[in-house]
């Protein structure tokens, strides 16, 4: 059985993949495994925070908290950086639905 496409794990992508990156985004495997955030990386994985995501989706009934857009193509963002520490990566009041364009406005800018 095939596996259902996602996004683009890189913020603001469009591109439909099995799973992790597309081409453009893609780092060397090896480039990959040495990033200092791979652990963290991790827990985007984990049923705890798929629950997450759709309780703070679902709580914003699918509205971006920035433009006020309303799409089912919402991605939640860390309103501050968690930079690993677990207590805000996990805190659903640093959590904010946004849609892709506004996410990666705020990603670039550093937020």
């Amino acid at each position: 059985m095939d596996r259902p496409l996602q996004y683009c794990t890189e913020p603001g992508c469009p591109m439909r993949v099995p799973r992790g990156r597309c081409e453009a985004h893609a780092l060397p495997p090896r480039q990959e495994h040495d990033r200092d955030d791979v652990a963290v990386r991790r827990w985007y994985r984990t049923a705890r925070w798929t629950r997450l995501r759709l309780a703070v989706l679902v709580d914003a009934a699918y509205t971006c908290a920035d433009c006020g857009s309303v799409q089912l193509r919402l991605e939640v963002d860390h309103i501050r950086r968690h930079r690993g520490n677990p207590a805000r990566f996990w805190d659903r009041g640093n959590l904010q639905a946004l849609c892709p364009t506004c996410h990666t406005k705020k990603t670039n800018r550093g937020e």
